[in-house]
């Protein structure tokens, strides 16, 4: 696992010096977005994987109805 470089952070405080925001460097944050949006898509397969697999085990059981080819291509 890499080490991450320092952040250049600054915070905001209110006049008792309790922080109230965050100033990162553009580039830091631009990293982050971007490796959020990479995440939340990860989350989306793995969610709907899961559910799957929910899916599967309920008709095994009897208590889905399995899906026809022609049915899951058209939720496509």
């Amino acid at each position: 696992m890499a080490v991450a470089a320092p952040i250049d952070v600054k915070y905001i405080t209110d006049m008792t010096g309790k922080r109230k925001e965050v100033v990162i460097p553009y580039q830091t944050w631009k990293s982050m977005t971007e490796e959020l949006e990479i995440l939340k898509e990860k989350q989306k397969i793995l969610l709907g994987l899961q559910q799957a697999c929910r899916e599967v085990k309920e008709q095994a059981r009897g208590n889905l109805k399995e899906q026809t080819l022609d049915e899951f291509l058209n939720e496509l």
